[in-house]
């Protein structure tokens, strides 16, 4: 990205280093994010026009007694120290367009631009796999990469049947449909159960769900003949989270469940790594993508898989499909879902009486859930009025045979996780 103007952050382990980053990307400049104990090598192979020390003590954290190195001290460029000046938007604005005389030409359009032409020269003629999930990352990077290389560029989706109501079918008309790209789709469905079978424990459930991805995926790749790059939909996040000297690890930087480690390939392509979220959905609103996939929340990996608690069975996973496309559809509708970064509905493992027809029913009970967050490090449940709760409840109850009763999940993470498995 050094065509453009670029400031780096430099990180003391600040929990704010990633919300000052959004700050000055949203006046369309381009930034980094290092930590402090970057070589000054490092940091001028960014060739910055500034440099930000995210110190935090003015965000309102305690101070992070870290010293800035010497040499980095010595750095002859305008810098702004966010321990003794206020992060605020117009003090920001002021140093990076006034003081600084930075060019806001970090844009979406400008990225793809550049992007697409540095894909086509990494990859040349060659051959790329992508997994597809359907979530906002893979799907992006699929759209940058068909409008790089085109046919070069080969998805495959495996379909491990715990996806929403009617994912893999968007999946399918919008990518090999819509945009026309070679997608592979592996109905796996009834391969998972059976492994899946008698299994309770959420973090054995998971294990195997990756593997068996693995297995799937390898297998499949097999059969498309030599293939020599692999895509992995790596974000900005991801990496900063990751940890570093001297700095905090919040998560391990993922990738798709070790496939190149498993699989020969050429290289990694990461077409995304340098953006946030927010800018990964702009980038895919502009390359075409439709609102169903750059809108869709967070979805766990295991989906479905882990918010149907206990041992898994085709019945139970229709269930909550349906439970949760009611609960989703009454919230857009009714003007809610504006409210929550997260909703959904969880089969619990508990079956209570009811009354159907005038006859004793048994079954299932549902919660809802529905939180707001920032972070998602912390999450506050969003208070969804009692008649709105009664009637989608309702909807719920008498409209899914093997329902009879809904819950709301009033917990806010802490003490609880968003999700229950």
């Amino acid at each position: 990205m050094n065509n453009h103007d670029c400031l780096v952050i430099l990180d003391f382990g600040s929990i704010n280093a990633q919300m000052v980053a959004k700050a000055v990307r949203q006046l369309n400049i381009y930034c980094e994010v290092l930590p402090y104990s970057a070589s000054v090598e490092q940091i001028l192979a960014l060739n910055p026009k500034a440099l930000i020390l995210q110190r935090g003590e003015a965000c309102g954290e305690r101070t992070l007694q870290r010293a800035i190195p010497a040499e980095t001290a010595k750095i002859d460029l305008p810098s702004l120290d966010l321990m003794t000046s206020p992060c605020d938007a117009v003090t920001l604005k002021n140093f990076l367009l006034g003081k600084c005389g930075m060019t806001p030409a970090w844009t979406m359009d400008a990225f793809i631009t550049e992007t697409v032409a540095e894909l086509r020269t990494q990859i040349g003629s060659r051959k790329v796999l992508l997994a597809m999930s359907g979530g906002v990352d893979s799907s992006v990077c699929a759209a940058l990469l068909h409008r790089a290389v085109g046919k070069q560029l080969t998805c495959v989706f495996v379909d491990h049947g715990f996806m929403r109501k009617n994912e893999p079918r968007q999946i399918s008309e919008v990518f090999k449909d819509g945009f026309g790209i070679n997608l592979v789709s592996v109905d796996a469905k009834a391969r998972f159960l059976s492994k899946l079978k008698g299994v309770l424990d959420p973090e054995v459930k998971r294990k195997i769900i990756g593997e068996e991805f693995i297995r799937v995926f390898e297998e499949e790749a097999a059969k498309l003949g030599e293939l020599d790059y692999f895509v992995q939909g790596t974000i900005y996040p991801d990496i900063i989270e990751s940890g570093w000297d001297g700095g905090k690890s919040v998560k391990a930087h993922h990738n798709v469940g070790g496939l190149p480690e498993r699989i020969a390939f050429k290289g990694i392509v990461e077409p995304v790594k340098y953006l946030f979220k927010d800018e990964v959905r702009e980038v895919g609103k502009a390359l075409g993508v439709p609102p169903v996939i750059t809108d869709r929340q967070p979805f766990p990996g295991p989906g479905l898989a882990v918010r149907c608690i206990g041992e898994l069975t085709g019945e139970k996973l229709d269930i909550l499909r349906e439970a949760d496309a009611i609960f989703r559809e009454e919230l857009e509708s009714a003007g809610y879902a504006k409210q929550a970064n997260q909703y959904f509905a969880v089969l619990t493992n508990v079956q209570s009486v009811g009354v159907a027809n005038d006859a004793r029913t048994y079954g299932y009970v549902i919660a809802l859930r529905a939180v707001q967050t920032q972070d998602f490090m912390t999450a506050k449940v969003v208070p969804l009025p009692v008649e709105f709760l009664i009637e989608a409840a309702g909807k719920i109850a008498t409209g899914i045979k093997g329902v009879n009763r809904v819950v709301y999940d009033v917990t806010n993470k802490p003490p609880s996780t968003i999700e229950w498995e």
